[in-house]
């Protein structure tokens, strides 16, 4: 079922940032956030989706198509909304109030935090992605699951199938420099894939490679803490900075997959003696490796993967992390 949405508009950043920043962390409110400063934003964002909770300042009275219920931000103290000036657990308690038990996560996140999947392998044409499609199908079955593919060259960049929409280069650069529209820029962003949600992969793989360890650490804890998805599978490659900091050292479980080639288990050998010489004994320990043996006559449509051999060998080796 899809968590409702809060918004915030006002056009005193300060403020809302802050109070978005509050209500994020305090992990009391279950609904997905999303903050505006632009009523231009806001209206483009309400043709495509629903917002439950709009928190609007009192210049801001007008008709929303596509809002459930506004509350209004007061500069004087009154019975109705909140008052400005309140301090931030006060407006979060008269939040509260307002929104009653229907939007209260009493016992913190509602299925805890979501867990990361990491699938990388230094070894080229082993299926990887089509791991992560299978998967990733299997999961949403009964979860939300968020994909994101870090290929150099996916393909899925130029398909036509997948629309026009913002592409991981567009959701950073939101990211970094407009952050109060980062959170509408990403819904707006998310696409259907074969029953994930996916952000589309960047068409130019070296914009991402200048991504510094430390901004995917921020965005990676900015994903998670929207508290929208039970799984995060992330489909990696090794021009990522940080990625055994930032990416794997993260991963609850780590697919590596391989083949049974000399030239392919030497590219696991030399992989796993670095994880050995540079102490990242924690990836280690979290690696599973996956061989997919050789699979005729597998669909040309992604789609159909998981009624193969492929989806039956991919439950089999999957089976001891999600019990199948």
């Amino acid at each position: 079922m899809k968590r409702k949405t809060l918004a915030l508009f006002d056009s005193n950043l300060s403020y809302m940032e802050k109070l978005y920043r509050y209500l994020d962390e305090s992990r009391k409110i279950r609904f997905s956030l999303c903050a505006f400063t632009d009523e231009e934003k806001l209206v483009q964002y309400l043709e495509k989706e629903k917002i439950d909770y709009l928190i609007a300042s009192e210049d801001k009275k007008a008709v929303f198509s596509g809002v459930g219920h506004v509350i209004y931000i007061h500069e004087a103290e009154e019975g109705e909304g909140i008052f400005r000036f309140s301090p931030a657990d006060k407006v979060l308690e008269r939040l509260i109030g307002i929104i009653g038990s229907d939007g209260i996560n009493a016992g913190g996140l509602i299925n805890g935090r979501s867990k990361i999947i990491g699938v990388f392998s230094p070894v080229s044409r082993c299926m990887k992605t089509s791991f992560c499609t299978v998967l990733g199908q299997m999961l949403a079955k009964k979860n939300r699951v968020l994909y994101l593919n870090f290929e150099s060259f996916s393909g899925m960049s130029v398909s036509g199938g997948l629309g026009r929409r913002g592409d991981m280069t567009d959701i950073l650069y939101y990211f970094n420099n407009i952050r109060q529209e980062f959170v509408s820029k990403f819904k707006s962003s998310l696409m259907d894939y074969t029953g994930l949600d996916m952000i589309k992969p960047a068409f130019y793989y070296i914009d991402l490679a200048y991504i510094t360890p430390e901004i995917w650490d921020d965005f990676l804890d900015e994903i998670v803490g929207m508290n929208e998805y039970d799984y995060i599978i992330l489909d990696l490659s090794d021009y990522l900075q940080g990625l055994f900091d930032s990416f794997l050292s993260r991963c609850f479980v780590i697919y590596t997959l391989t083949a049974n080639d000399p030239v392919a288990q030497n590219k696991i050998f030399h992989y796993e003696q670095m994880l050995n010489e540079y102490k990242y004994d924690d990836i280690l320990q979290k690696t599973r490796k996956i061989n997919i043996p050789i699979i005729k006559n597998l669909p040309g449509e992604i789609d159909r993967l998981l009624y193969t051999e492929l989806g039956d060998y991919v439950r089999k080796t999957t089976t001891a992390e999600f019990g199948w």
